[in-house]
């Protein structure tokens, strides 16, 4: 007995040894991309009248007003931003690359569903503008355009983020943003 209790402390004692010898084992790390994979702004998304048209040019500055409220919401949040938050964020990042400036904007509110909504000034009327996922935003628009229908869709079916932004309860824009890990590689 006292030789086969022999050899297991061996075993043992020269496991310890090369345990304490070798290197430890690398832990991979991963960082978070957000890509923005496609766009849809729509000027006239209803009847083309005066009211309802609104330029590329100024629904990108309103959808990054939007997000520029979403920052200064968290930088007050001591919390960690959601991945919505994040893939929001991209989009912005994305306008301000594109030379987008925001502009000005009143009763700014982020809601976990609801996405993210505020009054604006455009060509001297108030609107309500809204920037969310689309499942929230379907019930709160008119019908939705078969374009941004189907990239809703597809979208969905891919496993990607979709917001539409929407003012006055139309549906001007549609951002798909897709979400990955990716090892970092030292």
């Amino acid at each position: 007995m006292k030789f086969f209790a022999l050899i297991r402390k061996r075993k043992n004692s020269a496991a310890a040894a090369k345990a304490l010898s070798s290197p430890a084992p690398l832990i991979p790390e991963f960082e978070e991309i957000f890509e923005v994979v496609t766009e849809l702004l729509i000027s006239d998304p209803f009847d083309s009248s005066e009211d309802s048209i609104i330029q590329e040019s100024e629904l990108k500055e309103i959808l990054l007003t939007l997000i520029v409220g979403l920052r200064e919401h968290l930088t007050k949040v001591f919390e960690n931003p959601s991945d919505q938050h994040k893939s929001m964020n991209q989009v912005g990042k994305d306008l301000e690359l594109a030379g987008v400036k925001p502009i000005a904007y009143t009763q700014w509110n982020q809601s976990p569903i609801q996405g993210l909504a505020a009054r604006i000034i455009l060509r001297g009327k108030v609107r309500t503008a809204l920037f969310g996922p689309s499942l929230a935003l379907v019930r709160n628009t008119a019908p939705l355009r078969p374009e941004i229908s189907a990239i809703v869709e597809s979208a969905t079916a891919a496993g990607n983020n979709v917001y539409i932004l929407a003012i006055d309860g139309l549906a001007y824009a549609v951002y798909e943003v897709s979400h990955r890990l990716q090892e970092i590689i030292k």
